[in-house]
């Protein structure tokens, strides 16, 4: 089975689940509703993606080759972190705002500490918005991988011009 039968397998199977769960919770139908009409539209926008894709399991697609050259410029002062170090902090600062928005949840239903509720919630958004200012620096690799995703994607729509390909 490959990843689109699958995706479309889920997507019902998930769909039966909440209609047999909103019924068996006494929804009077409008959720039914809802869940079978964001099913039908999910799966007919997959349909809509697989068919405008170009490429077709008989027919081998060939990428022509490309020469990638990158500019570093040396601005040791202006990156501070490498992008190891950056998914790092990513994953501790969403971890710690996540943990912060709980309690601030946590005080709200309860009714008790409203306070600090308030301050957790403030202190969670800093949190998660901080790695958003700090300056990185691009791997070689990445900036490869990312030349490589924008050259394959403008060949796929077209967009290369056939004069490249003659030089």
């Amino acid at each position: 089975m490959d990843l689109y039968n699958t995706i479309i397998v889920t997507i019902w199977l998930t769909v039966i689940y909440a209609i047999w769960a909103a019924t068996a919770a006494g929804d009077p139908g409008y959720g039914q509703a809802a869940f079978l009409i964001a099913a039908i539209a999910g799966h007919l926008f997959l349909r809509k993606l697989k068919s405008e894709r170009p490429i077709r399991k008989d027919e081998g697609i060939k990428i022509p080759e490309a020469e990638f050259h990158v500019d570093i410029l040396d601005e040791k002062d202006k990156y501070v972190f490498s992008e190891k170090s950056y998914r790092k902090i990513i994953w501790v600062s969403t971890i710690l705002s996540i943990l912060a928005i709980s309690l601030f949840l946590e005080a709200i239903t309860t009714g008790k500490y409203l306070l600090w509720g308030i301050i957790s919630l403030i202190f969670g958004l800093i949190i998660f918005i901080i790695p958003i200012f700090l300056p990185v620096k691009d791997d070689i690799e990445t900036l490869k991988k990312r030349a490589e995703k924008e050259r394959t994607k403008a060949w796929r729509k077209g967009k290369v011009s056939h004069a490249d390909e003659e030089e």
